[in-house]
């Protein structure tokens, strides 16, 4: 008997379209340990060095940790690694959420994918059955969008569901896996989901997991949660708000963005406002927060409350996570309203929150310098906000000056040239 781990990965080639059920070796688990370690093993013997990024001998691999889907607090992440399109290296990418405690109950610690589908498909993992699906009627749609049409499909509201927005489809080389509560973003992983022609990665679980030692086990979990309630109620004095408490950066719950506002840089990664906070910009931000926050989240057993749902004016509601809240705000030298509405969109067409603001920030900068010119921008607004959201679609759409920025500053900087490389400071 396996304890913690299922002891099974599923391994799915592609290009001929089949599904085996592979039993793993206990003692990978004893050397390696995680979702991290194991992958990176299977990298290491499988993937040869020469591989690229979007080659059908990449793989792309969806592990769960040791102890993800136990009563261990905050053990519910899904690491995602591969060949990376943005620096051609190993790279992986980690999200929360709920996916893996599910892959885990379904019986699989592990989803390997090989190859590459020459149509549009979808997975669809519900404990023994597993089936590749068409998903031709997905194209194009959003990635939190293609979760809930998947869904409604298969009467399975309770599914969990990793899925690409049409950056990924288009192979953006920082195209996210969105995944409900929360997303895989660094990396560009993505884009590998896309090129191998996989649109969503849908798992239903409702078996169990063993422990060896389980009254021993869920005491140590509970001490852990007795801890997490006294530093709760027991802030650091003299720390900025978002790390005065335990785990993940409070972003969603604080309003106080002093040290980040001006400490952070703005634009592309060049600005310090040091003087930029003060009661108005507080008393503003602290308004367009609480009417947007519908509510704090959690991932799967956990307490802590990093993430929220945020509904906009107009625009369907979605789970924001973390740092991203000011990204694109600092990113065009905006506010929190134009941030956490353009957010909605991004998230949607599935970019990392990090790259994608920084990557339209480098562009127009390129402008400002005369390195790009107007030409390279039909039809672009004039203000910073509209700039933004203008660039957000040529993105993601591979369209004109976006097919060549959806490559990322480093790639990018290289094509265009004319002394491009100087502004790709923060690749």
């Amino acid at each position: 008997m396996r304890y913690a781990e299922t002891g099974i990965n599923l391994e799915i080639d592609l290009s001929r379209g089949n599904i085996e059920k592979v039993a793993t070796d206990p003692r990978d688990t004893e050397l390696y340990l995680g979702g991290l370690g194991t992958n990176t093993k299977i990298l290491w013997d499988r993937v040869p060095p020469e591989t690229k990024p979007f080659s059908p001998e990449n793989l792309l691999i969806f592990g769960t940790g040791l102890l993800c889907g136990t009563p261990a607090t905050g053990c519910n992440r899904t690491i995602v690694s591969t060949i990376s399109p943005q620096s051609e290296l190993m790279a992986f990418s980690m999200m929360g959420g709920f996916w893996a405690p599910e892959l885990k109950y379904a019986g699989y610690d592990k989803v390997i994918l090989r190859g590459k589908s020459s149509e549009l498909v979808y997975l669809w993992i519900n404990n023994d059955k597993v089936e590749i699906r068409d998903a031709s009627h997905l194209r194009g749609k959003g990635a939190i969008e293609t979760a809930e049409l998947i869904k409604e499909e298969l009467n399975e509201p309770k599914a969990q569901i990793a899925a690409i927005g049409l950056a990924g489809e288009n192979r953006v080389y920082y195209a996210s896996i969105e995944q409900g509560r929360s997303s895989a973003s660094r990396g560009g992983i993505g884009a590998v989901m896309g090129d191998k022609g996989v649109k969503a990665i849908v798992v239903r679980g409702t078996k169990d997991i063993n422990l060896a030692q389980p009254a021993e086990y869920i005491g140590l979990c509970n001490e852990v949660l007795e801890y997490i309630k006294i530093r709760e109620g027991n802030p650091i004095p003299g720390v900025m708000p978002i790390l005065a408490g335990l785990g993940s950066p409070q972003e969603m719950k604080v309003h106080d963005e002093k040290w980040h506002t001006e400490n952070f840089m703005w634009g592309n990664s060049r600005v310090r406002r040091k003087d930029f906070w003060n009661e108005g910009v507080e008393k503003e931000w602290t308004e367009t927060m609480e009417k947007a926050r519908t509510r704090l989240v959690s991932c799967f057993n956990c307490p802590m409350e990093c993430g929220a749902t945020i509904s906009m004016p107009g625009l369907p509601t979605y789970m924001m996570k973390c740092f991203t809240k000011l990204t694109y705000t600092m990113g065009a030298f905006s506010d929190l309203d134009f941030g956490l509405s353009i957010a909605q969109k991004a998230t949607e067409y599935g970019v990392d929150g990090f790259s994608a603001p920084q990557v339209m920030a480098f562009a127009l900068e390129l402008l400002e310098n005369d390195i790009l010119t107007d030409k390279d921008f039909p039809g672009m607004p004039e203000d910073s906000e509209g700039r933004f959201y203008y660039l957000l679609d040529k993105i993601v759409r591979r369209e004109g000056i976006g097919d060549v920025l959806a490559n990322g500053t480093y790639w990018a900087a290289k094509e265009i040239g004319n002394g491009a490389d100087a502004y790709a400071h923060n690749n």
